[in-house]
C-alpha cells in the first residue's frame, strides 16, 4: 500500500523541487478514547501537509485522515477580506433597505460568500486568525498552528492504558505523543461552535447567534465517565453530574501526564487545579498535585444524594489548544500503594495493594518477571481495572524489615548483597540495618521508593559501628527517570571501612510516614556500569541516505571506559557509523545508514552497547527516548515504545 502512495507521488511531482520537512505534533485531542467506539480526534502541530495516516502502538485502533486544516497567513487573510468587501456592502445594502426577512438571512450569506468565490471553511479560519491575534490573553505557538483532522476506532479488545502516537505524512513520520484507550464512557467538552461575522450577522453551520466560550456547561454527565477537553486562556470548564449519598467518587485527572513536558510554559506543563462544588455552589473538595504527581487526584464521600459540579483550569489561568486533559469520575478503584513494592525475578510473592474501592482487603499472588526491570501492576475491581503502580524486579535475595529497629542499638543485621523491603510506619520512623561487607570495598546503598510510587522522601545515613557519621545523602538525580521532575530517592557509593562493617539509616526528610511510605534498600557492592537512551525516538531518511541520532550514556558506579554500540536484528542495509561512545564521555552523535529503496512501513530498530567492565564483556539494549525541555531550560530524557526509522522518497514541489 505504501508503495503505491510513493509510486503515485512520484508521477505527481517533478525531480527537481525540493522536499517538505518531516512533520512535528504538539497535541492530540481528545487525547485517547473508550474501546470499542469511533471518534474524531485533532492532531495540532507544524509541517503536517500530505498526512497520509497515524500509527499507534499497542495494536487495536485503526485511523484515516479525514482533513487537513493549514492556519492562514497575514496575506491569505487579506486576500479574504479583499473578497468579501463587495459582498459584505450588498449585504449592508439589503439590511438597510429591509428587504431580508430572518429566514432569508442565512441563505443570503451562504449565496454572497459563494459568490465571492469563498467558502464558508475559508471565513471561519479567518475568524479564528483574527480571533488570536486580537485576544491579549491568545499564547500563540506556530508549532501547534496546523491540523489534520482524524478518524479513529478503537476495538473492543484493546488493552486500556496510554499508547504513543505518530502521524504519518508524505514527507515522514513524527515524533510520538501520548493517547489513552480508556475503559469508561467518554465525553468531550461542549465548545461554542466556530463563527464568522459577516457584516453584523454571524453565521455558521449551526448556529446564527454567537455563544460565550467563558463558563460554558457541558449538559450532565453520568457516572463512571471519562471527560475529554482542553483550556484555553482564562478559561473554567465546568461538569455537572448527579450522586448519591455514601458514593466513594475518585476524581482522577491527566493532563502532565498526556504532555509531560512544553518547552516554552513554566512550570512546564499544564499544571491542572480541580475542585468539586455543591448544587448551591459551595466547594466541596480541591486538589491541585496528588502527593508529588503534578496531576490531581481527588477523593471525597458524597453527603447527600443531589447535583454536583466539577471545575477544572490552569493553576495561572494559561492556556492553549495543547493544554489538553482527562478527567476520570466515578465509585472506581484507585492504587495508592502497594506492599512489597517489588520481588526478586522469577519469584512468587503476595502482594497487598492498597486504595480506594477495593473493599477490606485485597490481595494478589503474583509471578515476578524472570528479567530485572520496574513493570506496571493494576487491581480489578468489578469491570474496572486501577491506575497502574510500578512494580520493582531485582535479581538480589530479598528480606523484609524487622521491627524494631529504630535504633542503633536495635538495627536489623543483613548480609549483602541484598534488597531490603521497607516502611517508615510513621513521622519520626528511623529504621536501621547493620550491613557487613567487606573492608575498604565500596559498596552501594540506593532507595527506590518515589521511582516506584511511594510518597516516601528518603534520606540515607551510614555510621560506623561506633556510631560515628561517615556519609549521607538526601536526593540523588537519576537520568534515566526522565519523567520524575522531583527526585527523592537517596543513593550513596563509600568504601566501607577496613571492618566492613557499618550501620545504615532510612529515614523520610519531611518527618512524615504512614502505610504508604514503602522503600526498597538495595545494598551491593559497587558494580560500575551503565544505561543508554537514544534520541530522538523518529527517525526519517531518503533512500540510501542518513539519519542523525544521539546515543546517550548513563554510567553508574565510577564506569568511564568505552562503549560500542551496534545495531541488533537490523534488516539488511542498515548500519551504524561513529558507533562509539568514548571512554569518559556521556553522549556521542551517530550516523545511520538506511537501505537504498524505500520501505512500505517504518521499521523498528534497537540498538545495543557493549563495553568491559572488570574484564567482562556486559551488554546493555538502549532505551528509545525523547529530549524534552522543560520551561526553556532543563531537560528530560523520556522513554517512549521504540526507535522508529521511516525510509522514503521525499515528495519534491511541482514543476513550474
Amino acid at each position: 500500500m505504501w508503495r503505491s502512495v510513493l509510486i503515485l507521488a512520484a508521477g505527481m511531482w517533478t525531480s527537481a523541487a525540493q522536499a517538505q520537512r518531516a512533520p512535528r505534533i504538539g497535541y492530540v485531542y481528545p487525547a485517547g478514547g473508550q474501546r470499542g467506539t469511533m471518534f474524531e480526534v485533532l492532531v495540532g502541530g507544524q509541517s503536517l501537509d500530505g498526512p497520509v495516516g497515524a500509527l499507534i502502538s499497542g495494536g487495536g485502533i485503526q485511523t484515516r485522515i479525514l482533513e487537513h486544516i493549514k492556519p492562514l497567513s497575514a496575506q491569505m487573510a487579506s486576500d479574504i477580506r479583499d473578497k468579501l468587501r463587495e459582498k459584505q456592502t450588498q449585504m449592508r445594502e439589503l439590511r438597510t433597505a429591509g428587504k431580508l426577512l430572518p429566514a432569508e438571512i442565512l441563505p443570503t450569506i451562504r449565496r454572497l460568500i459563494r459568490e465571492a468565490g469563498l467558502t464558508e471553511a475559508e471565513l471561519l479560519r479567518l475568524a479564528d486568525y483574527d480571533r488570536k491575534r486580537t485576544d491579549p490573553k491568545q499564547q500563540l505557538n506556530a508549532q501547534i498552528g496546523e491540523m489534520v483532522r482524524v478518524g479513529v476506532t478503537i476495538a473492543e479488545n484493546a488493552e486500556p492504558g496510554l499508547r504513543q502516537w505518530r502521524l504519518r505524512t508524505v514527507g515522514g513520520l513524527s515524533n510520538p505523543m501520548r493517547f489513552a484507550v480508556g475503559q469508561h464512557p467518554e465525553i468531550r467538552e461542549a465548545e461554542p461552535p466556530p463563527e464568522f461575522d459577516f457584516e453584523g450577522y454571524s453565521g455558521n453551520a449551526r448556529a446564527l447567534k454567537k455563544v460565550g466560550k467563558l463558563g460554558l456547561i457541558t449538559p450532565p454527565v453520568s457516572l463512571p465517565v471519562t471527560i475529554n477537553g482542553r483550556i484555553l486562556p482564562g478559561e473554567v470548564d465546568k461538569f455537572t453530574f448527579h450522586a448519591k449519598k455514601g458514593d466513594q467518587l475518585v476524581l482522577s485527572v491527566q493532563a502532565r501526564q498526556l504532555i509531560p513536558y512544553l518547552a516554552d510554559a513554566v512550570p512546564g506543563w499544564f499544571q491542572a487545579i480541580v475542585s468539586l462544588y455543591d448544587a448551591s455552589g459551595h466547594e466541596l473538595a480541591f486538589a491541585d498535585g496528588y502527593r508529588f504527581d503534578p496531576d490531581p487526584v481527588l477523593f471525597y464521600k458524597i453527603p447527600g444524594d443531589g447535583d454536583y459540579r466539577i471545575e477544572v483550569h490552569d493553576s495561572i489561568y494559561r492556556g492553549r489548544e495543547d493544554f489538553v486533559y482527562r478527567i476520570t469520575v466515578g465509585e472506581l478503584p484507585f492504587l495508592f500503594g502497594i506492599s512489597p513494592l517489588g520481588a526478586k525475578a522469577g519469584s512468587m510473592v503476595d502482594i497487598t495493594f492498597l486504595g480506594g474501592n477495593l473493599g477490606d482487603s485485597y490481595k494478589q499472588h503474583y509471578t515476578a518477571p524472570n528479567e530485572a526491570g520496574i513493570v506496571s501492576l493494576h487491581a480489578i475491581r468489578g469491570p474496572w481495572h486501577s491506575n497502574p503502580i510500578p512494580f520493582h524486579v531485582d535479581t538480589l535475595p530479598e528480606e523484609p524489615e524487622r521491627e524494631p529497629n529504630n535504633s542503633l542499638g536495635s538495627a536489623n543485621e543483613m548480609k549483602p548483597p541484598v534488597i531490603i523491603n521497607g516502611r517508615i510506619d510513621a513521622p519520626g520512623d528511623e529504621d536501621f540495618f547493620r550491613v557487613k561487607g567487606t573492608g575498604n570495598k565500596p559498596m552501594v546503598f540506593e532507595i527506590f521508593a518515589r521511582r516506584l510510587g511511594s510518597p516516601l522522601d528518603s534520606s540515607l545515613t551510614v555510621f560506623d559501628t561506633d556510631g560515628k557519621q561517615i556519609a549521607f545523602n538526601d536526593d540523588h538525580d537519576d537520568p534515566a527517570a526522565g519523567l520524575t521532575t522531583h527526585q527523592a530517592d537517596s543513593r550513596l557509593m563509600l568504601k566501607l571501612p577496613a571492618t566492613g562493617e557499618c550501620i545504615v539509616r532510612v529515614s523520610d526528610t519531611q518527618n512524615q510516614g504512614g502505610i504508604s511510605y514503602a522503600y526498597r534498600l538495595r545494598i551491593a557492592p559497587a558494580h560500575p556500569g551503565f544505561a543508554l537512551r537514544v534520541t530522538p525516538s523518529t527517525l526519517n531518511a531518503k533512500p540510501g541516505g542518513t539519519a542523525r541520532l544521539t546515543v546517550h550514556a548513563l554510567r553508574t558506579d565510577g564506569f568511564e571506559g568505552e562503549i560500542a554500540l551496534q545495531l541488533k536484528g537490523a534488516p539488511a542495509y542498515f548500519q551504524l557509523k561513529n558507533a562509539k561512545v568514548p571512554a569518559g564521555k556521556d553522549l556521542i552523535e551517530v550516523s545511520l545508514t538506511v537501505p537504498p529503496l524505500p520501505m512500505e512501513e517504518p521499521t523498528a530498530l534497537t540498538i545495543e552497547g557493549t563495553a568491559q567492565v572488570d574484564g567482562h564483556p556486559l551488554v546493555v539494549d538502549a532505551v528509545p527516548a525523547e529530549d524534552m525541555m522543560q520551561a526553556f531550560i532543563y531537560r528530560h530524557l523520556v522513554p517512549v515504545d521504540a526507535l522508529l526509522v521511516d525510509v522514503r522518497a521525499p515528495p519534491v514541489k511541482p514543476a513550474p
